[in-house]
């Protein structure tokens, strides 16, 4: 048996590998196929396990198969993974967010480059039975929201916060109109009348724009981040992460840096100092954005002197009193999601309500909240926060359709008792229900004695 564990080549060691994780999927019995594992294998790469299960899809198998048992795969492998790929860095652990965000564009790569092709190739050929297999790897392209939406809600922030602004704008445009082409392709092929070759073109286009922005979230935006962000940083973000969701991959586990790598961090702090100052010097609108750094609050302190406030977590209004338990219960049970933006233009605030509309963590808090929309719309929140200031409009409103959900948002300017702008006001709130009311409910109609 050891005679066969040294001397079998990698191909036959791919080819026992396929088998074993094919008896998985074929409702083997998970100890039997660790027991096959153990006794012909010392141990195996990771590359070799994302090889044998590109090999199943390749054989047919629904990507999403793979997606269910890639847990139990990890378990066959258990111990014999970490053995001999085990990476030293903190960012090559599980749960680290490069770790996460390198393994979903493993698996989108997979998706785009052994399911989707392969189907396409079989339409080509005329067999449109695969059409809805088609439709169904499509939908599960559109996962690819959650894995853009951790970078730009948290991974971007933290590029701000170190001067790095030019990057996410630029990528944060990209990824929306992945977004939009991903969407568009899917509705055509979901109709009734569908020609090959346009399907065809769209996904070449789609394809390209994506496999693009792995190149660039791997081989620039990691690197640079890498070198700039502090393992705190990293922390958080991770800790961050779970708000949001992920993509193609079951939720990884929960990070902490290892004492040694914050030791070791301290000894490279004047390195990452100079990452850092490399950085804000590499980077389009630096000079803006240090400056918004340093501006200070220009909100003057109040006092309201109808009554004295002896206790320290008590908030005293014109029209009563709270203690901060109370307020947070009130913002946590409102039907609406808020968020306070100084005169400034700096987020300053958000409520957390039971179920929020859009995610928030709290990495948005000290950002530009123009930095906090995707590019195409930048220009129209800067008109609104333009016209509170110079009084042309004390308020905005929009509604839109959010899966199968409809969405109401309010901007309000918000000034104090001699008509100064303070910030603003960003009011959200699912109105799906209110459209429906109908008549009228009194309040004492249901009540029984």
């Amino acid at each position: 048996m050891e005679t066969t564990k040294r001397t079998r080549t990698k191909e036959q060691r791919q080819e026992r590998i396929v088998e074993i994780l094919s008896l998985l999927h074929q409702g083997g019995a998970f100890e039997e196929a660790k027991r096959l594992f153990n006794e012909e294998f010392d141990g195996v790469d990771v590359l070799e396990i994302t090889a044998a299960e590109r090999a199943l899809i390749q054989g047919g198998l629904d990507p999403s198969e793979i997606q269910k048992l890639c847990n139990i795969h990890a378990a066959v492998f258990k111990g014999s993974i970490n053995e001999i790929h085990h990476s030293n860095e903190e960012h090559g652990q599980p749960g680290h967010p490069v770790h996460t965000l390198k393994l979903e564009n493993q698996v989108l790569q997979s998706l785009l480059s052994d399911e989707i092709e392969s189907i396409l190739e079989k339409i080509e050929k005329g067999q449109w039975s695969y059409k809805e297999r088609l439709i169904h790897a499509l939908t599960d392209l559109l996962q690819i929201d959650k894995h853009y939406a951790r970078k730009e809600t948290l991974i971007f922030s933290y590029m701000e916060k170190y001067g790095i602004t030019a990057p996410p704008q630029v990528m944060w445009g990209v990824d929306d109109e992945v977004r939009e082409m991903a969407k568009e392709l899917l509705a055509y092929v979901k109709g009734e009348k569908v020609v090959f070759n346009l399907i065809k073109a769209q996904w070449e286009e789609l394809k390209e724009e994506i496999e693009e922005m792995i190149f660039k979230e791997e081989e620039i935006m990691v690197p640079m981040t890498l070198d700039v962000f502090s393992l705190t940083d990293w922390e958080e973000i991770a800790k961050d992460s779970f708000e949001i969701g992920f993509a193609y991959i079951p939720e990884p586990l929960p990070w902490k840096a290892s004492p040694e790598a914050l030791l070791k961090e301290e000894e490279r702090e004047p390195l990452r100092q100079m990452a850092i100052q490399q950085a804000k010097e590499t980077t389009d609108g630096i000079a803006e954005g240090l400056a918004e750094e340093k501006k200070t609050s220009k909100r003057r302190s109040r006092r309201y002197d109808w009554e004295d406030t002896p206790q320290a977590d008590q908030v005293v209004f014109k029209t009563g009193i709270l203690n901060v338990d109370q307020l947070m219960a009130i913002f946590q049970t409102i039907p609406v999601d808020m968020t306070f933006v100084d005169a400034d233009d700096t987020v300053r605030f958000y409520s957390e309500g039971p179920t929020p509309i859009f995610p928030r963590t709290r990495s948005v808090i000290g950002r530009q909240v123009i930095n906090c929309h995707p590019p195409k719309s930048m220009h129209m929140v800067e008109e609104i926060l333009n016209d509170f200031k110079a009084n042309r409009r004390d308020k905005a409103e929009f509604w839109i359709d959010r899966r199968d959900r409809k969405i109401y948002i309010r901007y309000f300017a918000l000034k104090d008792d001699a008509g100064q702008y303070m910030g603003c006001l960003e009011v959200s709130q699912d109105i799906t229900e209110i459209q429906q009311i109908a008549g009228q409910k009194r309040l004492l109609e249901g009540v029984t004695k």
